[in-house]
C-alpha cells in the first residue's frame, strides 16, 4: 500500500471510530430529560408520557393508536407551569410517546427552565421529574454546551458525521482488499501460499493454506513452512484435501506457528528458494 493511502486510511479510521464514540457521548450525555434551544428559535421535541391513559384509549384498543389531530391533543395534554419564555404545541401522541414543537420567545433570559407534560385528567404526582428547557442566547453558546466533539466543533451531529465518511470507508476498505489480494496472487505465482486458519490438536496443528491445483499443487505433494519473513523453518508438510484455491495439512506439534506463517512447494533442482525479505521489512 502506498504511504498515502495508508496515511489517509489511519485517519478516515481514526475520524470514524471518533464519530462512533461520539455518537454514544451525545446519547448518554447530550439527550434525556434536557431540551436545548436557542432563543427566538423553535425546536421538536419528543417525551414519554405518565399517567394514566384509559380516558383517551378506547376498551381494547392499542396503546401505540397514533393521535394528531391538534384539538384533540389539546385535549389530552398539558403541560406546566406556563412560563412566558417558551410555549409548547402538541404535534403527536403514540402510545406514551409525546411529540411537540418548543417556540422560544426573543426575548426570553438564557438559563433553565422546569416543566412537566401531562394528562389533562391527571396531573402528575409529586415525585414525577421534571423536564428542563435550557435556553441560550445565540448559536454559539448552544454550540459549545454540546459534550459531543462533532456537534460542539463542527456543528453537525456525529450519526451524520459517522454517515459522511462510510463512502471514504467502503473505498478504502475496498482498496485494501484489492492490495492484499493482488499480494496473495503475487505470492502464489511464486509457490508461496497464506496459512489462512490454523487449530492446535495432540497430533499437531492443523492448517489450511492458500495453494491449490490452480497453482499445480496435488493431494500428497510435499512443502515446506515458512516464517513470516518468508525463510524456512526446516519442517516439511504433506498436502492433502487439495482444492482449486486452497488445501490442507498437518505440522508437527514441535513447530511454534503465529500469525504470517506460510507454505511453499519446494524449489527445482534447477529454482533457488524464496528470496527472504529482511526481518525488519514491513509488512
Amino acid at each position: 500500500m502506498r504511504s498515502w493511502r495508508l496515511q489517509l486510511t489511519i485517519v478516515v479510521f481514526v475520524l470514524f471510530a471518533l464519530a462512533m464514540v461520539d455518537i454514544l457521548v451525545d446519547g448518554i450525555l447530550d439527550r434525556g430529560q434536557v431540551f436545548k434551544v436557542v432563543a427566538g428559535n423553535s425546536e421538536q421535541i419528543s417525551g414519554k408520557l405518565m399517567g394514566d391513559m384509559r380516558p383517551y384509549t378506547p376498551p381494547n384498543a392499542v396503546l401505540s393508536n397514533r393521535i394528531d389531530h391538534p384539538d384533540r391533543l389539546d385535549r389530552i395534554l398539558t403541560y406546566a407551569p406556563r412560563d412566558p419564555a417558551f410555549t409548547l404545541k402538541f404535534i403527536e401522541l403514540k402510545g406514551r410517546m409525546w411529540r411537540a414543537e418548543l417556540a422560544v420567545d426573543t426575548a426570553a433570559a438564557a438559563g433553565d427552565y422546569q416543566m412537566r407534560v401531562f394528562p389533562r385528567a391527571d396531573p402528575p404526582a409529586t415525585d414525577v421529574p421534571y423536564l428542563k428547557v435550557r435556553i441560550f442566547a445565540d448559536a454559539e453558546a448552544l454550540r459549545a454546551s454540546h459534550a459531543s466533539f462533532f456537534r460542539r466543533h463542527l456543528g453537525i451531529a456525529p450519526w451524520a458525521g459517522a454517515a459522511s465518511l462510510l463512502p471514504l470507508v467502503a473505498w478504502l476498505l475496498y482498496l485494501t482488499f484489492k492490495a492484499a489480494e493482488g499480494t496473495i496472487s503475487a505470492l502464489q505465482a511464486r509457490g508461496i501460499g497464506p496459512i489462512y486458519r490454523m487449530a492446535y490438536r495432540k497430533t499437531g496443528w492443523e492448517i489450511l493454506f492458500g495453494l491449490g491445483r490452480d497453482h499445480g499443487l496435488r493431494n500428497g505433494d510435499t512443502l515446506q513452512i515458512l516464517d513470516p519473513h518468508q525463510r524456512p523453518v526446516g519442517r516439511e508438510i504433506v498436502a492433502f484435501h487439495v482444492g482449486r484455491q486452497s488445501g490442507e495439512a498437518v505440522v508437527d506439534a514441535a513447530v511454534k506457528l503465529g500469525p504470517g506463517f506460510m507454505v511453499c512447494r519446494p524449489p527445482a533442482p534447477s529454482e533457488d528458494l524464496p528470496s527472504p525479505r529482511p526481518p525488519d521489512s514491513p509488512s
